[in-house]
């Protein structure tokens, strides 16, 4: 029995030490270590000009794995460096447009990544915006409306109105190539319904939120786009997600406040809705922006003012 174990154990000891011999050096691999086999994650992309788009990533993009397709457009050239890759395209993007584009790419160990995006034109001169009238409980006659004031001139091509934001959204108007000037008043309608030729009509017309939503304003339609404005209201009795509704709202109303929008996530703290109606108003107080319900009040009845200067009459309960 000792013999039977000694032999092999002899055997193993030979091939260790070698036989006097020069061999090469021999390294201990971690047999239980598994190689990375997730492909790349697709993060954001954005236009850098009107024909320079940057797309960036989780990890570091092998550059001769690149393949990209644009029908509307061509892609000239691209380079790669570590985990961004930027593009160059041969005609530039006409302001408040998008074009479609599809790519392959793979990380340095082979993992792939098949992406489908939508890059939106670059506004080199974006006009700035307030929220300055909006209604939320529409009728045929008087369908729900967002009135924007420009602050400071410029164009307002790819700016975006939500119904909520970015990344959750019920409705939403994203602004064609039009040169503005200060003080000018745009009215965008959210519901189907009569409405002025000047005004513009959001993407799926499916109204807002009766008693409880929330409108922000971004400087484009890119998810990482930053945030212009924004509003919130409510009707101070709904008793589901601490008071918002739905999970989606409040949602909307952490993400308002993380971002400096609101100046504070608590439903509590909304634009109260109760008086609110078809033509009485939620307007902005002599553009004071606050970040809060404190800039807002309701016009009395039938003295909406959409597309021009808020009325100073203030409906009384």
């Amino acid at each position: 029995m000792m013999k039977q174990i000694l032999l092999p154990l002899l055997v193993f000891l030979l091939l260790s030490s070698g036989c006097g011999c020069s061999q090469p050096e021999l390294s201990l691999h971690n047999l239980f270590e598994q190689a990375d086999s997730s492909p790349p994650v697709f993060l954001s992309a954005s236009m850098q000009s009107q024909h320079t788009a940057t797309l960036s990533f989780n990890e570091s993009i092998a550059e001769n794995s690149v393949a990209l397709w644009c029908e509307q457009n061509s892609v000239a050239s691209f380079t790669v460096i570590d985990k961004t890759l930027t593009l160059n395209l041969a005609k530039p993007m006409q302001m408040g447009t998008s074009l479609p584009l599809e790519g392959r790419v793979e990380d340095i160990r082979g993992n792939s990544l098949q992406f489908s995006i939508e890059l939106w034109a670059k506004n080199t001169h974006p006009a700035t915006v307030l929220i300055n009238e909006f209604t939320t409980k529409g009728s045929e006659t008087n369908p729900d409306r967002v009135e924007l004031v420009v602050t400071s001139r410029g164009n307002l091509a790819g700016l975006t109105l939500y119904a909520g934001v970015a990344d959750d959204w019920s409705d939403r108007f994203v602004f064609p190539d039009r040169w503005v000037e200060r003080g000018t008043y745009v009215v965008v309608a959210f519901s189907k319904g009569e409405h002025e030729a000047a005004w513009y009509t959001s993407a799926l017309q499916a109204g807002l939120g009766s008693n409880n939503g929330c409108l922000s304003v971004a400087m484009s339609p890119e998810w990482a786009s930053p945030l212009l404005d924004a509003v919130m209201w409510g009707n101070m009795s709904t008793s589901t997600f601490e008071g918002f509704g739905s999970a989606s709202l409040l949602s909307q109303a952490q993400i308002l406040f993380q971002n400096g929008q609101w100046n504070s996530a608590s439903s509590e703290k909304s634009i109260d809705s109760n008086t609110g109606t078809a033509t009485r108003s939620f307007c902005r107080d002599r553009l004071i922006d606050t970040n809060s319900s404190d800039d807002w009040y309701v016009c009395a009845t039938r003295q909406a003012t959409f597309g021009s200067k808020n009325s100073e009459l203030r409906y009384t309960p």
